[in-house]
């Protein structure tokens, strides 16, 4: 954050980098909304009292009491910065100094920048929800990571999301509302009923194709996991005929014993009603198996190596368009 003599100079040397010069009055709410701008991007200063034409600057005054606290509650979080009164060849101004942020800071919920004309813009944000099975964590840990560098991108992940006595069933489907899905593909992925109900509800959606992102994990990849967490077969295998064919018949008889054990219990149907969302996911991604591996052995996949060492380049190249 700058200090009296940092902004005195600036004034000086007209310097508008990273400032802004306002005059006659800033209302709270762009104030905020210029916080806001500063913050997500490498901070900033809002002088008031400045009038600035595009071409000088003139020293005017600020004599109306800013109104700090109507600002901040115009923010989702606490930001970093510095509110002074101060004076300058005779006049009374006032300057704000902003630090940059570690989170997004958003006026009224939404984040802004400054774009390269000066102009205040909303600052779009592309979703992403992360697909991938919890035996994989540890990928999902490294790829959160770094989608999570770009304030332009918002991760949903369900750890972070699903509380106790979150509805998990209602959170996959919201699959369907994100821009993109990132999704980690490995054998326990392609055995996993809440990721392949996922997929399914993805696939409801017109725009599936275009949306869906994976990344195809193989066995070289297992370097990536904690210790404990590593397991035998990681690898998909969705390019080879017989492990596509396997994941099939992995389904169609996880089905077939539902329904079997479902028989056998002869159980009221009071006391099955806790078995019937599983039933109904199951009897729901089997006939979507079949599409979704034609889909994954149609496209081009990197591995998770591959797309790790080069920073995530081809995801972020198609999320951020």
């Amino acid at each position: 954050m700058r200090t009296k003599e940092e902004i005195i100079q600036a004034i000086k040397n007209s310097d508008r980098k990273n400032k802004i010069y306002i005059h006659p009055v800033l209302t709270p709410e762009k104030a905020a909304k210029y916080i806001s701008a500063f913050s997500n991007e490498s901070g900033g200063d809002i002088i008031l009292g400045v009038q600035d034409d595009g071409r000088l600057l003139r020293v005017k005054n600020y004599s109306i009491p800013f109104q700090v606290e109507k600002v901040f509650k115009f923010l989702n979080i606490n930001v970093k910065c510095i509110i002074k009164n101060f004076q300058f060849e005779g006049k009374k101004l006032c300057y704000i100094s902003i630090d940059k942020s570690v989170d997004l800071v958003k006026a009224e919920g939404i984040p802004y920048i400054i774009n390269p004309n000066g102009d205040l813009v909303e600052l779009k944000t592309k979703t992403v929800f992360l697909s991938y099975c919890h035996a994989d964590a540890d990928l999902a840990d490294i790829v959160e990571k770094s989608l999570n560098k770009h304030d332009d991108i918002s991760v949903s992940r369900d750890i972070n999301i699903t509380q106790y006595r979150d509805d998990l069933d209602g959170f996959m489907k919201t699959i369907r509302n994100h821009d993109f899905v990132v999704s980690i593909v490995t054998s326990k992925y392609l055995e996993s009923l809440n990721c392949m109900y996922e997929i399914t509800e993805l696939m409801k959606d017109s725009d599936f194709n275009e949306k869906l992102l994976f990344i195809i994990v193989n066995n070289d990849d297992a370097k990536y996991y904690k210790e404990e967490n590593k397991y035998a077969n990681t690898e998909a295998g969705i390019y080879d005929f017989n492990k596509r064919l396997s994941y099939i018949t992995y389904w169609n008889n996880r089905g077939k014993e539902m329904e079997n054990s479902l028989k056998s219990a002869d159980l009221p149907s009071e006391m099955t009603a806790e078995f019937a969302l599983e039933k109904r996911k199951l009897v729901s991604i089997i006939p979507s198996t079949s599409s979704f591996m034609s889909l994954l052995q149609n496209k081009i996949g990197r591995s998770f190596n591959n797309i790790k060492e080069n920073d995530f380049k081809d995801i972020l190249d198609v999320i951020k368009g």
